[in-house]
């Protein structure tokens, strides 16, 4: 139970660090073909690019590569097969949680980079409704909001 509560607020402070570090802004409704494209995700030249210039790209990219309508399945597969790690959001969230939460993270030069993609499926179909495309950058002893860690 100490170890549920432990991830659980591990999870929900991951999200917040999301949201908080790249302007995060609301939901996009997916535009993108009836067939999800075989290629790679692309995450962008993160490695230089600033933060929000990385996140517009991702959040663009996301909106772009899942069309509405596909099942939350097929798309929460492909992000697995471009090293996300999908699970649901963890219970009790308030408001409209999402299906699924896929979340990547790569270290380098003393750098976190996190991608989430949060999936939506608000008519309870299995089918993608919405999507929120996420990105943070958090370098040093950096904390939430860039803050101290």
């Amino acid at each position: 139970m100490k170890l549920r509560r432990t991830l659980t607020a591990i999870a929900l402070a991951m999200l917040l660090s999301a949201c908080a570090s790249a302007g995060v802004g609301g939901l996009s409704t997916p535009a993108g073909p009836g067939i999800i494209p075989s290629t790679a995700i692309e995450l962008g030249n993160w490695r230089e690019t600033p933060a929000s210039q990385t996140l517009a790209a991702f959040r663009q990219g996301v909106e772009h590569r899942y069309g509405a309508g596909a099942a939350i399945n097929a798309v929460s597969g492909d992000l697995r097969r471009n090293n996300f790690n999908c699970a649901p959001p963890p219970a009790g969230e308030r408001g409209a949680p999402p299906a699924q939460v896929c979340r990547r993270t790569i270290t380098s030069n003393g750098c976190t980079h996190t991608w989430q993609v949060h999936l939506f499926d608000t008519r309870g179909d299995r089918r993608l409704a919405q999507t929120r495309a996420l990105y943070d950058r958090r370098c040093g002893g950096e904390g939430l909001l860039g803050g101290p860690g």
